[in-house]
């Protein structure tokens, strides 16, 4: 019953939120980013915004300070407040790969107990079935693991770069 209320969730697409930068080069090259300071200057005033929210391109470039503290922002013309960045990061975007790193780690730790319990009622199934969850249990803490590490990683990146503790909720 489980697997028929799972199925239509799995199937439902992901709503994802994200600006994405695209322009093309003397060469012809069209390109990609969702940072507006890595499109060469001379490509900005022709770049096509994919998926904004908000209307007009803001660029924040960053140069780094050689005292103590925060490392120091240079805005553009277009953008007229400052964001003060941690390791090239706004904010928002530290809260966001924040998140996304927590929800990974939580599914991967669902499905790691989900299979988990699968395997304690090991009477009405048959080898083929249990060896099969049992690969998946593997593959499932595996990549728990690995997502474990990513948070560590990610926590790790925040620290050196001196993020507050409340943009990692």
């Amino acid at each position: 019953m489980k697997k028929l209320l799972l199925i239509p969730l799995l199937l439902l697409p992901a709503t994802v939120y994200a600006t994405t930068y695209e322009w093309v080069d003397s060469k012809g090259t069209v390109n990609f980013t969702e940072d507006l300071g890595k499109v060469p200057k001379k490509y900005r005033k022709k770049v096509r915004v994919i998926g904004d929210e908000t209307g007009a391109p803001q660029i924040t470039e960053t140069t780094e300070s050689t005292g103590k503290g925060a490392p120091v922002t240079k805005a553009s013309e277009r953008q007229p407040e400052r964001k003060t960045l941690y390791g090239g990061k706004d904010e928002k975007t530290w809260r966001a790969d924040f998140a996304q790193a927590r929800g990974e780690l939580k599914v991967a730790e669902q499905d790691v107990r989900e299979i988990g319990t699968r395997m304690k009622d090991i009477s009405k199934m048959s080898r083929t079935e249990y060896l099969t969850l049992q690969n998946s249990l593997r593959q499932d803490e595996a990549r728990m693991q690995g997502k474990r590490k990513r948070l560590d990683e990610l926590t790790a990146e925040a620290d050196a770069a001196g993020v507050p503790a409340d943009f990692r909720q």
